[in-house]
């Protein structure tokens, strides 16, 4: 994989956390290959559960201050990662779906959808990202945050290169668009090796096929292998410390097993205006100085799977 110096790419989030759950493996690469990295964090996190022992002891205290200690664990993780940009949009968190917060004034996903777009679209033109990554249409696994956060980076997306909000400077063309994913072979996968080794899966008793955030495999077109980058990606992730304890999956396993048996992180490629074959081992295959466009021998993608393109 190459050297890549020029190259940008923005990651569109919903609360601190996901972008190193979701993809600290690339983010990492991308700081060891040159490349520069953006990470919109759409909301302040302000209502998740509490899981750091001490904090959740704590919480009368702990809960007024939740946006700015997750604010600060986002900063340290970014710094772990190699993050170029993070930027705060700073809306509310709404909360899980069906709560009541879900409508509170000032959440995320009553937030004016012409007004989020317009932010994006002002740090797209900005930082000119030649990739993009955020959820798919569920948001992974149905949170109204993630869902909001699809919308509002796949109309800044497009709105970006076109004749809107011409005050936000010059428009930019994304070259290519991506979700993060989990295709359900991995998670089969996780929960007989959890079973073998008389080890809890990650998701309990669930079925593999019935979890939310699940991506079929025929969809997964992009397998990235951030082996090399997996001890920072933990690290980034004990940045986290209200968030993620030492039970959290990636956590729990010895680092050596996850390196051998899981060092890879997923993606779905849904536009691509630049040519690249499938399956791919490098989100910036196809653009100038990106690395090879063909997976290797683990991927999931099958060459059958053609994503979404744009002349």
């Amino acid at each position: 994989m190459t050297n890549a110096a020029g190259l940008r790419l923005l990651a569109v989030h919903a609360h601190p956390d996901d972008e190193t759950i979701t993809m600290g493996g690339l983010l990492a690469q991308c700081a060891d290959r040159g490349i520069a990295t953006a990470v919109i964090c759409c909301t302040d996190g302000k209502l998740a559960t509490i899981f750091d022992p001490e904090y959740a002891a704590n919480e009368a205290e702990v809960r007024p201050r939740l946006k700015e200690i997750r604010e600060a664990e986002l900063r340290q993780a970014g710094a772990i990662l190699g993050v170029s940009e993070l930027h705060f949009l700073e809306y509310g968190d709404s909360g899980m779906s069906g709560t009541e917060s879900n409508h509170a004034p000032g959440a995320f996903w009553q937030a004016d959808m012409d007004e989020a777009v317009r932010r994006v679209v002002a740090h797209i033109r900005r930082f000119r990202p030649h990739v993009v990554v955020t959820y798919d249409g569920n948001g992974g696994y149905g949170h109204p945050d993630h869902i909001q956060a699809h919308r509002v980076t796949l109309l800044a997306v497009e709105a970006a290169y076109h004749a809107l909000y011409p005050e936000l400077g010059p428009s930019w063309r994304v070259s290519k668009l991506y979700y993060t994913a989990f295709p359900r072979s991995e998670a089969r996968r996780v929960a007989e090796m959890a079973r073998s080794a008389g080890m809890n899966a990650p998701f309990g008793d669930a079925d593999p096929d019935s979890l939310e955030f699940i991506t079929p495999d025929e969809w997964v077109t992009t397998v990235v292998d951030c082996g090399a980058q997996l001890g920072r990606k933990r690290e980034a992730l004990r940045a986290h410390r209200s968030q993620l304890t030492e039970d959290f999956a990636l956590l729990s396993v010895p680092e050596e097993l996850l390196r051998e048996h899981f060092p890879n992180e997923y993606y779905q490629l849904v536009v691509s205006r630049v040519p690249t074959a499938l399956p791919e081992a490098d989100v910036f295959a196809g653009l100038p100085d990106g690395g090879s466009p063909v997976a290797g021998p683990n991927a999931v993608a099958t060459a059958g799977s053609v994503p979404k393109t744009s002349p």
